[in-house]
């Protein structure tokens, strides 16, 4: 499981829109249904797999951190779009955003 998050100004309830927007609304076979969601995550399946998006706060801004097994190139499109592409962290350790290790 790879794990990506980066650290945004915009607010938990914008990410989870544009997570929605960005994975439901993709022209590609690897556009998602919303599986799950609530105040702090959502979840995607798609055919090539899973996506969970969870969020948090630290240091006063919206943490996004995101997990796939398979999509990492399109998890990685999705947060360049919330925040600069250099601040994207990958394979962070513990667990993912659904909770998962």
């Amino acid at each position: 499981m790879l794990i990506q998050e980066v650290l945004t100004e915009l607010s938990p309830a914008e990410v989870i829109d544009r997570a929605r927007e960005f994975f439901n609304m993709r022209f590609s076979p690897y556009g998602g249904f919303t599986e799950d969601v609530g105040p702090s995550h959502i979840t995607f399946r798609t055919e090539a797999g899973d996506v969970a998006v969870g969020v948090g706060t630290q240091e006063g801004r919206t943490l996004v951190r995101a997990s796939t097994s398979r999509l990492h190139h399109e998890v990685s499109q999705f947060l360049i779009t919330i925040a600069p592409p250099e601040e994207v962290r990958q394979n962070v350790p513990g667990p993912g955003a659904s909770g998962a290790g």
